[in-house]
């Protein structure tokens, strides 16, 4: 074929001429899948049929045609993406007017494959379970346990069994933060004083209606000594028992043994109730660890873990899904924040130290004051007092909207980008429901 020949590629119905250096430029970059399309030219013919859409395509002819690459306004992003990898084009030879929001796409694309690999996994497992669960032994046991302990919607027992557990996690965590009010807390009883004063009791046991030795002092009793009222001391043994049964029954029922270990959640779980034996020894080997503070009660702060369990009662909702996705995604902005906002705490926590002002005793006492007035937040427990330390926090402020205006728009967009793509598994899950009840009816 002469150079100077026009050859006519019919997109679709739409015809477009091209010279053949163009149309020879094409079939160099094309992968396997194009060579299909343009192998059909011969010497007998100068037409070719090409099955693409007509915007992509006219966007990729312009690139051949050395107008550059640009990427319709009008054409889905994953439509242009599978063009682009027909023809063989990589994307880096896109125009950089679109090729930042190429790359905001590819951004977007990866952070939803995470979703759907989770997704996914979740899936396979439900319905792994559901055939299991129709078979006979111990697998259709385990699998109709499992299924009641994790899919709230399953059967009316995992829904009951679901608002038992959410009840129990409620009462202990409404048991953690009353017992730390003075109103949830008691005077020690004549058992409890014995407990707390050991070997020494004998000397304080006028205080409750002993014989006092004759010219001998009776020694205060010691203060703020305190218990909790009865009924939450009732209420936390009632939960750890119910929590203990709890995860034994999840480990013994779970199907997937390497995922238990593996859960955040069940972790939780295990933990809190290391903590609450531990505590349990420790008072029993020594009953004064109850009510006097000691070495021991960061064992006693461990608790705190116990709030955790609100994650097993919210993970179904998509609002909490979303927003767990939407930092998994978002891990290297969040380090890359956090890096930001380290140096810059460092540089302005050291500037204002060596301006003079006195009211920053040191660099690291400095420190709590550049992140506060970063994060906008402005305590006023400590502030610059001089002309250079004002400017110095003037510059520091503004300098923390910048960082915040900056990486917060990333974590928004993936939260927003998550939240549309559960809604529509949420309304395609609804109308795969409706039909699978219009065929079984």
């Amino acid at each position: 074929m002469a150079k100077d020949q026009r050859v006519t590629l019919n997109i679709n119905g739409t015809k477009i001429d091209i010279s053949n250096e163009t149309f020879l430029e094409m079939k160099s970059r094309q992968n396997a899948n194009a060579q299909l399309k343009l192998a059909e030219l011969d010497s007998s013919s100068t037409e070719v049929l090409i099955e693409r859409d007509l915007q992509c395509f006219q966007a990729v002819l312009g690139f051949f045609q050395g107008r550059g690459l640009h990427m319709p306004s009008s054409v889905c992003n994953m439509e242009f993406k599978e063009e682009l990898e027909f023809w063989g084009i990589e994307s880096t030879e896109m125009e950089n007017c679109c090729y930042a929001k190429y790359i905001s796409f590819l951004d977007d694309l990866s952070a939803l494959a995470i979703l759907e690999r989770d997704e996914k996994r979740k899936l396979d497992e439900r319905n792994t379970l559901k055939e299991r669960s129709g078979l006979r032994g111990w697998m259709a046991i385990q699998a109709r346990f499992w299924l009641v302990l994790e899919e709230p919607t399953y059967s009316l027992i995992a829904r009951i069994y679901f608002w038992i557990s959410a009840f129990f996690v409620i009462i202990s965590i409404i048991g953690l933060v009353c017992g730390t009010h003075p109103n949830f807390q008691r005077g020690l009883e004549l058992s409890e004083w014995k407990e707390f004063l050991g070997e020494d009791f004998p000397l304080y046991e006028g205080h409750f209606g002993g014989a006092v030795s004759v010219n001998t002092t009776l020694p205060p009793l010691p203060e703020k000594v305190m218990a909790h009222v009865k009924y939450l001391e009732y209420t936390e043994y009632i939960t750890v028992v119910y929590f203990s049964i709890e995860i034994i029954v999840r480990f013994v029922f779970c199907p997937f043994k390497v995922q238990f270990f593996l859960s955040f959640l069940n972790w939780t779980d295990i933990f809190s109730l290391i903590v609450m034996y531990s505590k349990y020894i420790v008072n029993a080997s020594n009953p004064k660890e109850k009510y006097t503070a000691s070495i021991y009660d960061i064992v006693h702060c461990f608790q705190i873990i116990r709030v955790f369990r609100l994650f097993r009662l919210v993970k179904n909702v998509v609002g909490f899904r979303v927003m767990w996705y939407t930092l998994k995604a978002s891990g290297m902005e969040a380090i890359l924040m956090s890096m930001y906002l380290v140096v810059a705490m460092l540089l302005f926590s050291a500037s204002v130290f060596f301006s003079g002002d006195t009211t920053f005793k040191s660099i690291p006492h400095a420190f709590w004051w550049s992140i506060v007035t970063m994060t906008t937040v402005g305590y006023g427990d400590i502030y610059p007092t001089i002309p250079l330390s004002q400017t110095i926090g003037a510059l520091t402020a503004v300098t923390g909207v910048c960082l915040l205006a900056v990486i917060i728009p990333i974590f928004v967009n993936n939260f927003m980008l998550f939240y549309c793509l559960f809604q529509s598994m949420g309304r395609q899950r609804t109308k795969t429901k409706k039909e699978e009840v219009v065929q079984s009816g």
